[in-house]
């Protein structure tokens, strides 16, 4: 009986020191857990920054968030500069494509986005080259990027078409007439 009695203790002390052991070795994997997504943090900044675009009120803000995201949605995958590199042979390195981008949103639409609004807010304060400039470069992004979907630059031709329009119009009524 008192061998049993020690068997059964010796399990019970068994199964307590291993669920321990689990259960911490769980805990001190969670800065592990934090990387899984790195480039999170830096998304919600680029959103927060496409949000306070679309919601901008004067020219400055609205171009200093577009300067942002244009930035980062036509540079490397989400404007990382430092990415770790894989330790690869040369051989090997060639066959690795880069990262794949996986975010639900597409920063470079963020960009013609936000592109657009800031033009809208130049022509409203007078700026009127500094909205052609905009609207061009929405036109500038369909080039370059052929995955970037066609209402963005539509929206810019009929934006720079009305400032071509206006324009003119107003030179038309300056004009002295015979």
């Amino acid at each position: 009986m008192i061998m049993i009695g020690m068997a059964l203790r010796q399990r019970v002390l068994f199964c307590v020191l291993g669920g321990a052991l689990l259960a911490s070795g769980c805990q001190t994997t969670s800065f592990l857990l934090k990387d899984t997504h790195p480039d999170n943090e830096r998304f919600m900044s680029l959103w927060q920054g496409y949000n306070a675009c679309k919601v901008a009120s004067n020219f400055h803000s609205a171009h200093s968030e577009w300067q942002r995201l244009s930035s980062a949605a036509f540079s490397s995958p989400m404007g990382r500069k430092d990415e770790f590199v894989l330790p690869l042979p040369t051989k090997v390195r060639r066959l690795v494509s880069d990262p794949t981008n996986r975010l639900a949103v597409d920063v470079r639409a963020m960009a013609a986005a936000c592109s657009l609004h800031a033009g809208q807010l130049a022509l409203y304060e007078g700026r009127i080259e500094a909205a052609r400039e905009l609207f061009a470069s929405v036109l500038s992004y369909q080039k370059t990027q052929k995955d970037l979907s066609p209402y963005y630059a539509n929206r810019a031709k009929r934006f720079l078409a009305e400032l071509d329009g206006g324009i003119a119009v107003s030179l038309n009524l300056s004009s002295p007439s015979p």
